[in-house]
């Protein structure tokens, strides 16, 4: 599948695409609302990942206006840090098809991917590699 994944944080963004590519996926990275929402009308994607608090919007709006306003029927998993119930019906109740709280587990993840990626249609085999637990910086 092709995902476009908008997170404004870059070592999200790294661990995110590494456990995607590892899956087979196609990645597209986003770290601003205003350019996911060019892209989606550009591109066309299978899947959107959407974290809620980005420096030139909500994610929440994000998902609220791909459905009612762009149509977008494919399948939008919201990741956030936040936890709270009311949190995660409100996504949900916005558009979001599943949410995650960050840190995001990597096999939680991925299977979360397959599932909703198979109720879309899509031909979502089980990865054989993982992501990785961890990132190391390195300041060479």
């Amino acid at each position: 599948m092709h995902i476009g994944v908008l997170e404004d944080d870059l070592d999200q963004q790294a661990f995110i695409e590494q456990c995607l590519l590892s899956a087979g996926h196609q990645v597209s990275l986003f770290a601003r609302a205003s350019e996911l929402r060019r892209a989606t009308q550009e591109q066309r994607f299978d899947f959107l990942i959407i974290d809620w608090r980005l420096p030139d919007g909500c994610g929440m709006d994000v998902v609220s206006h791909l459905r009612q306003n762009d149509g977008w029927r494919g399948p939008i998993l919201f990741i956030t840090a936040s936890q709270g119930e009311d949190d995660v019906v409100k996504a949900l109740e916005q558009g979001a098809d599943d949410f995650l709280a960050k840190p995001l587990r990597p096999k939680e993840f991925l299977a979360r991917i397959s599932a909703l990626g198979r109720r879309a249609g899509y031909d979502t085999p089980r990865p054989s590699v993982s992501c990785p637990r961890a990132f190391a910086i390195n300041t060479d």
